[in-house]
């Protein structure tokens, strides 16, 4: 019986050690190829901006579209495929995910993965390739993607220093109905996140301040960008989905409520399940006058809250039921639909790591490509 335990013991450790090296290697693996392949997409995607340019705009959005759902596939290759990540969905996510619409998408904010969950959404959808973000503008300082993502149609915001005239043009160029588009915002504007208390309290005073509910699991949502999207897209929605997002693993034994995992810890595997709520609303029922908004958005997060209480609780026996109460399943996407991706951009990466001339055009793309976009921040800034 001794000799069986030991055995038994053995086999544990081993398994543990084989995960641990599986883990590491999907990190390693999954962080050198997101980044690697900047340039062979920039190229990709610069080929494709020069055939395009005597044609509309909405011609090169369409093969753009293709081009950022390919990458961001890869991107979910790692982050869900490999990391077997479960993903539940709740509330109005299967009739909605059926639809194929543009949309305001519009997500409470805890972590540095919240964009990627708009990807595990967005696929499930058919609308990958559509996805745009409301961003901070620091995000622009990214060599070679901060000018791309603007190029894709996302908008860069910049805290403290709201440019609104310049939102403004941005969001026309999205007004073409020619360009579907699930444009993410979220209104909180930071992460809730607990290991920088000082800025819960801050939103928490701001609350008292301004007469408004204290809430217990997220930031107050900050009006004005969410009003300019409604305001100049509001013809173009068909919907809003209220998207409210629960990294399990986040609440502790005594109940206390942690931090939700970042992008390192995601692609360590180390959040086992991801709970997704959606809700359906039409455009025809939000506002988009200024104030109007205002109060329909604070509503808004106060069911949100609400419905958080049902994954941040206390209760251990609550919070292990939730998927069952709440009416949730397991949603899954093919590994075709993301192996492929990772397939192709493999094939493209040989010639440029195996051949003298491949590795030459690798680093003019990379030293050009990056100059370049800086060049492109710098002009932009004072425009």
């Amino acid at each position: 019986m001794a000799d069986f335990q030991g055995v038994e013991k053995q086999l544990n450790q081993l398994r543990l050690n084989i995960d641990v090296i599986r883990k590491c290697v999907i990190y390693a693996l999954g962080s050198v190829m997101m980044i690697g392949v900047a340039p062979e997409y920039l190229g990709v995607w610069l080929a494709w901006r020069g055939i395009t340019l005597v044609l509309p705009g909405w011609v090169y959005q369409w093969g753009d579209d293709k081009l950022y759902s390919l990458y961001q596939r890869l991107v979910l290759f790692f982050f869900e495929t490999c990391t077997r990540t479960e993903v539940v969905v709740y509330g109005d996510a299967d009739d909605a995910l059926k639809k194929r619409e543009s949309v305001l998408y519009l997500a409470n904010h805890q972590s540095t993965v919240d964009w990627l969950v708009a990807d595990m959404v967005s696929i499930r959808g058919g609308s990958l390739g559509h996805l745009r973000y409301v961003m901070k503008d620091t995000l622009q300082l990214i060599p070679l993607y901060g000018h791309y993502f603007y190029a894709h149609g996302c908008i860069y915001v910049k805290r403290g220093k709201f440019n609104q005239q310049k939102m403004i043009r941005a969001l026309d160029y999205l007004t073409d109905p020619r360009i579907p588009t699930w444009l993410v915002i979220f209104p909180e504007g930071t992460r809730y996140y607990p290991a920088t208390p000082k800025v819960i309290e801050k939103s928490e005073q701001f609350a008292r301040d301004n007469n408004l509910k204290v809430l217990k699991h997220h930031l107050v949502p900050k009006v004005k960008g969410t009003w300019l999207v409604a305001e100049h897209l509001h013809a173009k929605f068909d919907a809003l989905y209220d998207v409210s997002v629960f990294y399990e693993g986040c609440v502790s034994q005594d109940g206390v409520r942690g931090n939700a995992p970042q992008l390192i810890e995601f692609l360590m595997g180390r959040c086992k399940k991801v709970h997704i709520h959606i809700r359906r609303i039409p455009m025809t029922e939000v506002p988009n006058e200024e104030e109007q908004l205002k109060t329909w958005l604070q509503n808004l997060y106060i069911e949100k809250d609400k419905l958080a209480e049902n994954f941040f609780t206390k209760d251990n026996e609550k919070r292990a039921t939730v998927q069952k109460r709440l009416g949730g399943h397991a949603s899954r996407i093919s590994i075709w639909s993301t192996l492929s991706s990772f397939l192709f951009f493999t094939a493209i990466t040989v010639p440029f790591v195996c051949t003298k001339i491949g590795r030459q055009l690798y680093l003019q793309l990379l030293l050009y490509g990056t100059l370049g976009s800086y060049g492109w921040l710098a002009i932009r800034s004072v425009c």
